[in-house]
């Protein structure tokens, strides 16, 4: 197992969706350089004295993640954005559908915040460059936030207390030693000995969202 060095919260949301890669569930995790940049504000100039006189200058806005969903997905991880209101927050994400002439597939832009709830982004506020988006480009780029730092009465807005937590948080990289050998890897959890959110393996948060056939 690699070990893991000040990993950031985008970092350990790609260990998440690479289970989903690996279980047929997510097609594809698209990072950085490749996510594309949208402009929201062209920006406004005027000419002085023959050159470029910049009052308003252009703000551009980039996801942190692009997923393209496997159709499997649907019911389990994701409720398609288009999909009516008693249903459309039945599961964490709601992804949009892009068509296409190989095939239409779900995608969503992805936001992944620190669960201290800091809200910037690019210098503004998230929520109000998540509605300057859809304004100008009608994508919706989703908030996640993994795992809340203290007991929730509601976890819905944390992704690993909705769904599952990646097996690979459970373990530290501290070395621990007994008498008859060395152990690589220890579950952990947090200070107080326990995280503050149910823990769910991928293969038990899937089984919960099945239907028992009789």
């Amino acid at each position: 197992m690699e070990k893991l060095d000040n990993v950031t919260q985008e970092q350990w949301f790609d260990i998440w969706a690479q289970e989903l890669v690996d279980t047929g569930y997510i097609d594809e995790i698209v990072t950085h350089p490749d996510v594309p940049t949208f402009q929201l504000f062209e920006g406004l100039s005027k000419p002085y004295d023959k050159k470029k006189n910049v009052i308003l200058h252009p703000v551009v806005y980039t996801p942190d993640r692009i997923i393209k969903w496997n159709n499997k997905a649907v019911g389990i991880f994701i409720s398609p954005f288009h999909r009516d209101g008693k249903v459309w927050d039945s599961c964490y994400f709601n992804p949009q559908l892009q068509e296409s002439s190989e095939g239409n597939f779900y995608y969503s832009l992805i936001e992944v915040k620190g669960p201290t709830g800091n809200q910037k982004a690019y210098g503004q506020d998230f929520k109000f460059t998540q509605k300057w988006l859809w304004q100008n480009t009608n994508q919706f780029v989703q908030k996640v936030m993994l795992s809340p730092v203290k007991p929730l009465k509601k976890d819905l807005a944390y992704l690993w207390a909705t769904t599952f937590t990646p097996e690979r948080f459970l373990y530290t990289d501290k070395l621990a030693v007994n008498k008859t050998k060395t152990i690589p890897f220890r579950t952990i959890p947090n200070k107080k000995g326990k995280p503050n959110w149910e823990v769910r393996s991928l293969a038990e948060f899937i089984k919960s969202k099945t239907p028992t056939v009789k």
